[in-house]
């Protein structure tokens, strides 16, 4: 909205460019017609005609204060509107933020989830690899005790102790 405020705004500038060259090239023009008049013109003539130069000078100069003064009037305009369009984004940016906050408290909470969910996954591996350890030792102490070798002498080779060799093998039963 302010871009096209500010492209309208160099339109207006560059229009009254324009409009002050072509009054001062005709004031130039209409200068070099009274210079060349004025070697038919009298000495009274003469005064006349700078007094009339003197007043499109001066008419010139007040069009162009007036085209000066409308011009800031606009960009103090524009400028006015830039600044409303500011405070209108950052108050957009501030509902935005407040939309987004339980969305990422949300996100937060699923995040802890996960990773719950993760660490309970790890513990149920770790737990289904002892299990299988120990039905491995279990397997291993009952083919040892079948090929006829001492409890202790099994506990002592799987660096285990008595009781828990006695205690997986009544487990076999």
């Amino acid at each position: 909205m302010y871009f096209v405020s500010i492209v309208f705004g160099l339109i207006l500038v560059i229009s009254s460019l324009f409009m002050i060259r072509r009054e001062f090239n005709r004031a130039v023009n209409t200068q070099a017609q009274m210079i060349e008049q004025s070697r038919v013109y009298k000495d009274a003539d003469l005064f006349q005609l700078l007094e009339n130069l003197q007043l499109s000078i001066d008419e010139m100069n007040t069009a162009f204060y007036d085209i000066a003064q409308d011009l800031e009037g606009k960009y103090s305009l524009h400028e006015k509107e830039i600044v409303d369009l500011n405070k209108a984004l950052i108050q957009l940016q501030d509902r935005l933020s407040e939309k987004q906050a339980p969305m990422v408290n949300a996100v937060e909470e699923n995040i802890k989830v996960m990773t719950q969910i993760k660490e309970q996954k790890k513990d149920m591996e770790t737990t289904k690899e002892i299990r299988e350890e120990k039905t491995d030792r279990r397997s291993e102490i009952i083919r040892l005790r079948s090929s006829g070798i001492p409890i202790a002498q099994i506990a002592k080779d799987l660096d285990m102790g008595v009781g828990e060799v006695q205690l997986l093998l009544r487990l076999k039963q």
